[in-house]
This record gives C-alpha cells, sequence and structure tokens, in this order.
C-alpha cells in the first residue's frame, strides 16, 4: 500500500510515494529511508571461554572485531591475549558473520593465546 504526501509550501506539488507503514505493522523497527528492517539480518553469536558465555545480538555484516573487543571487555582481558575460533578454526577479526556463513546461535570460542615454543639452547 502506498500513500502520497504532499509538500506543505504554496505550491502542493506532489513529492514522491512514501510506504504507509506504521510502527505497528513491521514489528516496531523502521528504518530511514522507510523500508522495513528484516529480521534475518539480525543473528544471535553467542562468545565462549573457560569461565564466560556472552550472547550478542548483531547484524549480519558487523565486523567481528566489534564482537570480540566487547567480549573482552566483558571478561575484563586483554583483545590482544585472545584468540577466537569456530570449529577449531581462527576467525579473523575483519571478517562478518555473513562471510563465516554463521547462523542464530553459532557459537565462537574464545580462548587466552599462550605464545611462546622458540628453541631453547640447552647448555
Amino acid at each position: 500500500m502506498d500513500m502520497l504526501f504532499e509538500s506543505s509550501t504554496s505550491e502542493g506539488a506532489e513529492l514522491g510515494k512514501r510506504p504507509a507503514s506504521t510502527a505497528l505493522e513491521n514489528g516496531g523497527k523502521k528504518r530511514a529511508s522507510g523500508q522495513m528492517e528484516q529480521t534475518h539480518d539480525i543473528i544471535t553469536v553467542v562468545v565462549k571461554s573457560q569461565v564466560k558465555e556472552v550472547h550478542f545480538k548483531v547484524k549480519r555484516n558487523t565486523k567481528m572485531q566489534k564482537i570480540f573487543k566487547m567480549f573482552c571487555d566483558k571478561a575484563q582481558v586483554e583483545f590482544r591475549s585472545m584468540r577466537f575460533l569456530i570449529d577449531g578454526c581462527r576467525v579473523s577479526p575483519t571478517a562478518t558473520p555473513e562471510e563465516l556463513n554463521m547462523r542464530d546461535g553459532d557459537e565462537v570460542e574464545a580462548m587466552i593465546y599462550a605464545g611462546g615454543g622458540g628453541n631453547v639452547a640447552i647448555v
């Protein structure tokens, strides 16, 4: 259903068409362009560590780095000291849930990075 709106100037010319949607019709979600926001664009990502589990509702095009930094803030650990894995594979901070083909409720494992393993001179 389209609804016409008119200019409030003295000319009264028709400016264009505008969708006649209300907050009740589209579930309370509006966008600036007047389009309805689709619910499948938002997913829940669960980030789990050995001591903490945090659920994030994010858009599918949100960079994982933003999710990781929020998790580190909540867990009170440094971002640089953590590694994040999905199914045992390290996740790039620049990737998005869409690029990783993540679905609602998918889990990301958070591990503390243990560096080292260099050669030790035996004397």
